[in-house]
């Protein structure tokens, strides 16, 4: 019975062994396995096969356990995502591993791909997060210095004092804090705000002496004592309506914003006599306007102000400033009577009357034309368009044959087309200025008909306008008045975009070059006469031509710029007949 025990022991402990045995040879062999698959992987990714070593990487994430290589493969999984730019799976790769894995190596590169991910997406408060929480936490001093540089960059480019101090509550590190409060200092510097400049950099040398930014703010307090009493600035006012993490949400103006930006930038590259910006959120807020007033009006280092950009802020705005001698110039805003509200206002996007005489002047003189007739809307701008061309037309000496009207929800024209059709022997072109495009398709549709070619004059309305490609020979006659006309081929184009986007990440829009080209204007302005308000003015009036890249600006004493595009459509392209000016 015993030796029956002792054998039944052997056997058991006999299996036993060769159990462990073979469990020991299976964990070496899936260790194996594993490296081997990492090493499979990164060959791919290094190769740029990121398809590939997706797969892989998830294979050693998925199927085994947690393993020496599952943190590895995680970063590289959000790698990957970024490098494809699938950012949604990214983004939420990035976020569960900073999450997962706080005390990681690999932690200060993720947060790098998200800084750069936020950037990518124009997301600039978030990006600088990024790079404060690698600041606060990393443990590598050159990973420390390239997120100071990084944010260095987006600070100054994208962020203002606002968003600055915003982040700066949300973080309890001196490191942080003492960084946060240099580029503040930093901003009010380039926004002409030296004193409030210098209490920045005084708290950051009081609170943070062993900071290793104390050295720099040193220096900068010297330098903005020294130079502030010749600090010239330009003001700037728009409705950027920040949010409560301080990002601009008014899309229209954070574009102009940036065109402004980058001509002051441009500007001062070039230049020891730096322009600063002093830049001011309305949020389409009367009282706003009125705290933006007293701001403005104690800097006597202020000599003019950009915006704002829509008409009704514009009033507010010229009302609140009557008393003081600053100019201020809109670089988008076109109702007539808002010269008339200030006698320092500029306007660098004509009003409807002057586009009105524009058109006219060029029928006139240019297309020598005597006898025009006019069909017109009777709402929104159309109107206006119609009788400033109209007087002035007369007034040259031209001769309006026949006015006829429509609302924009016509979709019968065969009355009004058919009285102007019954003169076709006698005019020489019809001018139809429009306020809704949508009605174009019906209107060709009617001229089709008569099959008579006439030159057809209106305003940049038919630069979005429907149905050219169903009457090509009508609207090949076609020819309009723009604000706005890029020659995308031209190299002054080719530069400037490549320089905006390399230095803003965004590419070049309509509401850019707005902002840009009043900028240009005024600093061009600046480059020919000293820098204060009065000789500003007296510059602005004279006539001087400053050439934009969407159209160029030129005020006399009526302070309306006299320049507009006038632009031919003919067989599928808009070309540039000219950048028209409106005579005396």
């Amino acid at each position: 019975m015993i030796k029956h025990l002792i054998k039944t022991s052997f056997i058991f402990l006999t299996a036993l062994m060769i159990c462990t045995l073979n469990l020991a040879y299976s964990q070496v062999a899936t260790e194996e396995e594993i490296n081997n698959q990492f090493n499979n992987a990164i060959a791919h990714f290094n190769s740029g096969k990121y398809d590939e070593a997706l797969i892989s990487f998830n294979k050693i994430i998925i199927d085994y356990k947690y393993n020496s290589k599952t943190t590895a493969s995680e970063f590289f999984k959000a790698k990957i995502y970024f490098e494809l730019k699938q950012y949604n799976q990214f983004k939420f790769a990035a976020e569960q591993f900073v999450e997962a894995y706080p005390n990681s190596n690999y932690v200060d590169e993720v947060r790098l791909l998200l800084t750069k991910y936020y950037i990518d997406i124009a997301n600039y408060y978030n990006a600088l997060r990024e790079i404060l929480f690698i600041i606060e936490n990393t443990n590598s001093s050159l990973n420390e210095l390239k997120a100071k540089e990084i944010g260095e960059g987006v600070s100054a480019k994208y962020l203002n004092e606002t968003q600055l101090d915003r982040l700066g509550s949300s973080f309890n590190s001196s490191k942080v804090k003492s960084y946060l409060l240099l580029q503040q200092g930093k901003y009010l510097i380039r926004n002409g705000n030296s004193t409030r400049a210098k209490n920045k950099f005084e708290d950051l040398m009081s609170d943070y002496p062993e900071s290793a930014e104390y050295g720099e703010a040193k220096q900068l307090m010297d330098f903005s004592y020294s130079t502030e009493p010749t600090t010239t600035v330009i003001g700037v006012m728009l409705p950027l309506e920040t949010n409560s993490a301080g990002e601009y949400t008014n899309q229209l103006a954070a574009e102009i914003l940036e065109g402004i930006k980058f001509a002051i930038d441009e500007f001062n590259k070039l230049r020891s006599d730096k322009i600063g910006l002093l830049i001011r959120d309305t949020k389409k807020d009367v009282n706003q306007i009125k705290k933006i007033k007293e701001e403005f009006t104690s800097l006597n280092s202020l000599i003019a102000i950009l915006g704002p950009i829509f008409s009704n802020e514009v009033r507010a705005a010229l009302e609140e400033f009557d008393d003081y001698d600053i100019p201020i110039i809109s670089p988008t805003a076109t109702d007539d009577d808002l010269t008339g509200l200030n006698h320092l206002f500029f306007q660098a996007n004509p009003s409807f009357t002057v586009r009105g005489k524009i058109m006219a002047q060029y029928v006139f003189y240019v297309e020598n034309k005597r006898i025009i007739s006019v069909i017109n809307s009777i709402e929104g701008y159309s109107p206006i368009l119609a009788a400033s061309f109209t007087t002035e037309f007369e007034n040259l000496g031209g001769r309006i044959l026949r006015r006829e009207s429509f609302k924009n929800d016509y979709t019968d024209f065969s009355e009004p087309i058919a009285k102007i059709y019954s003169d076709s022997l006698t005019i020489e072109g019809v001018y139809i200025p429009l306020s809704d495009n949508s009605v174009t398709p019906f209107i060709f549709s009617e001229m089709i008909k008569y099959g008579v070619k006439i030159p057809l004059y209106g305003n940049q309305d038919w630069f979005t306008a429907k149905g050219f490609e169903t009457a090509a020979e009508i609207s090949n006659n076609l020819v309009f008045e723009s604000d706005y006309f890029v020659d995308f081929n031209s190299d002054a184009y080719k530069n400037f975009s490549d320089q905006f986007i390399s230095i803003t990440g965004k590419d070049v829009n309509r509401n850019v070059l707005y902002g840009y080209d009043a900028a240009k204007y005024v600093l061009t302005v600046l480059r020919n006469t000293e820098p204060k308000r009065k000789s500003l003015v007296d510059k602005m009036i004279s006539g001087m031509v400053s050439s934009g890249l969407r159209n160029n600006i030129s005020f006399d004493e009526r302070r309306i710029n006299k320049f507009l595009n006038i632009v031919r459509y003919r067989d599928g392209v808009f070309e540039l007949v000219d950048k028209f000016r409106l005579s005396q």
